[in-house]
């Protein structure tokens, strides 16, 4: 499952959304807004689509459905303007094992990364 979303991420409501049956394992990650970018402070950071952002997504769940034995994916990307602490993004995989859980969760955070149809603005005090 993924998601693009203007409005703020609820980690509590992270797990809630994760389908768990058959599951001995749910890792989660979230990226959050640092203070500090390119050595210079920040007062946040503007993100926006540039392109098929949906798309991209969707191919990284795919590959990790693909590659792991999971049970689910839930991808979760904050598009406008964000503060420092805000969360940016939500990878959470459930899966049987630990190991295929968390190798899924790290693909996805890696992934997030290098995403090509995101345009991203520091916004520096």
């Amino acid at each position: 499952m993924i998601e693009m979303t203007q409005n703020p991420i609820d980690p509590a409501a992270i797990h809630e959304r994760v389908n768990t049956a058959g599951s001995g394992s749910v890792v989660v990650h979230f990226g959050i807004v640092k203070p500090v970018a390119q050595g210079k402070k920040t007062g946040g950071i503007r993100f926006a689509p540039d392109g098929d952002l949906e798309g991209e997504m969707a191919s990284i769940e795919q590959q990790i459905r693909d590659k792991w034995p999971v049970n689910d994916v839930l991808l979760i990307r904050r598009m406008g303007t964000l503060a420092v602490g805000d969360i940016i993004l939500a990878a959470a995989v459930a899966a049987e094992t630990r190991g295929a859980a968390f190798d899924g969760c790290r693909f996805a955070v890696e992934s997030f990364k290098k995403l090509k149809n995101i345009r991203k603005e520091e916004l520096f005090k």
